[in-house]
């Protein structure tokens, strides 16, 4: 097929033609030559797979009709298949999820493909039918034991966690002495505020860091903070990087008045807010931009946001010019930040990396109307974490209840503890606030308008 052409160009270069432009990202021009390379050879792998690149950058409405044709050159390969879905979902959200629903009819068992299908049609509204998936692969296959699990899981994050203890119940016979039942069970029991089930199956569990660290959130949850603060320290000396151990020891040590408290979380220069060297238009043309990205009828599964969207995939990797934009005013900001750390700390969660240097990692935005919010939580895998305002409605400037506020250090309900939080921030446009990723944060509700916002972790790069 290479000796025909379109007009005076041969496929070869027509499709050399489109690698360039793509590579220049120069998409627009990309998408034309592959589609005129396409026209001299309909079937050739490499042009269809490229049109779908350029289909899912463009995002154009019918892009998952050319991811589809690029699958089904890859029927062989469906691990390859589904690394390709991932990265249509990433961009596409659920535009995508017809690829997710044909990619399942194949492989039923996949649980990477069940828990995206899942969050896809949370994301789309689809409200009770978002495990539909799993429970059809589940009535022919009831003897996968990752499929139920996989299946718990999805539920314990959409928070249907008397759905997940009744389930378990049914199902424990397959399961007799799994550690990962197990700790699943103490898990969502210990989010369900049934301390007393978590106890008893903790009790019958290995010393091992996870256990450990479920012991102590049961142990805050039970009032026992000496006990929580003995557990968790034994996961970090085990497990340093243990964010998760990190921010429950923050709250032990806080209630025992300990003063490695100040430490952790209390060093000036930790938590700091800073203004972006972005003007009013530049705020409005992100603004603007951001909402054609919210495309979600539904907060996410297994996040804080509450009564909003979040986008789906990488922001930050995003080629539009306002992101760009954005991503360039916070670099400054981050350097500032970074300039006014305390020392160099080798046994703290964040000052360890205070030497090298960072680099962005997840991105994301959230777009919060009436009444919405931020339940607390904290971030796992990051360093730093952030809050960037971009739009915000004008009950939240100076109000007495600190509507819509952001909070650091107020632990999450399910812990049951009355604490305050360790900070308060007013919001305002063209600012960031960067912080520890393993402090508690969330938001109060607002009454009417919509909080616009960008947020990030930041993770170390180590000198090369």
């Amino acid at each position: 097929m290479n000796e025909g052409t379109n007009g005076t160009l041969s496929f070869t270069e027509l499709e050399r033609r489109a690698r360039q432009f793509e590579s220049e990202q120069k998409l627009e021009e990309a998408r034309d030559a592959f589609a005129a390379a396409l026209q001299v050879n309909p079937s050739s792998q490499s042009a269809v797979e490229g049109r779908a690149r350029i289909a899912i950058q463009l995002d154009e409405e019918d892009a998952a009709e050319h991811c589809g044709r690029a699958l089904s050159f890859r029927d062989s390969d469906p691990e390859l298949q589904i690394q390709m879905i991932a990265t249509a979902v990433s961009r596409l959200g659920a535009k995508a999820m017809p690829l997710v629903e044909s990619y399942l009819g194949r492989h039923p068992q996949n649980i990477e493909a069940q828990e995206m299908l899942a969050e896809l049609r949370v994301e789309a509204g689809e409200g009770d039918r978002f495990v539909d998936g799993y429970t059809e692969a589940i009535s022919s296959h009831p003897a996968n034991k990752q499929l139920l699990l996989s299946y718990w899981n999805t539920l314990t994050r959409a928070n249907r966690l008397s759905e997940v203890l009744e389930s378990m119940d049914s199902n424990r016979a397959l399961f007799e002495g799994n550690r990962d039942f197990a700790l699943l069970e103490a898990n969502t029991a210990n989010h369900a505020g049934l301390t007393d089930r978590a106890g008893e199956v903790l009790e019958q569990m290995d010393d091992r860091p996870d256990a450990q660290l479920a012991r102590g959130q049961h142990r805050l949850q039970t009032q026992q903070p000496e006990e929580a603060a003995r557990l968790l320290e034994e996961v970090i000396q085990a497990e340093p990087n243990n964010l998760s151990a990190w921010a429950l020891l923050e709250v032990a040590w806080r209630l025992l008045g300990d003063n490695r408290h100040h430490w952790l979380a209390g060093q000036q220069g930790l938590v700091d807010k800073l203004e972006l060297a972005l003007d009013k238009s530049q705020l409005a043309d992100i603004a603007a931009m951001l909402r054609t990205v919210h495309r979600a009828r539904s907060q996410p599964i297994g996040q804080s946001v509450r009564g909003g969207t979040q986008t789906a995939g990488q922001l930050f990797l995003r080629s539009e010019p306002e992101i760009r934009l954005l991503a360039n005013a916070l670099a400054q900001a981050i350097r500032q930040f970074h300039s006014k750390l305390p020392p160099e700390d080798r046994r703290h969660p964040l000052l360890r990396h205070r030497n090298q240097g960072l680099a962005f990692g997840p991105s994301w935005s959230v777009r919060l109307t009436g009444g919405g919010f931020h339940a607390a939580h904290f971030h796992p895998g990051g360093v730093l974490s952030s809050a960037c305002y971009i739009s915000l409605p004008e009950e939240v400037a100076g109000n007495p209840e600190k509507s819509g506020w952001l909070e650091i250090g107020r632990p999450p309900s399910e812990l049951g503890l009355d604490l305050p939080p360790l900070a308060t921030f007013e919001p305002r446009e063209g600012q960031l606030i960067l912080f520890p990723s393993y402090l508690f944060h969330g938001t109060r509700p607002f009454g009417a308008g919509e909080r616009l916002t960008v947020a990030f972790d930041l993770v170390a790069v180590p000198p090369s």
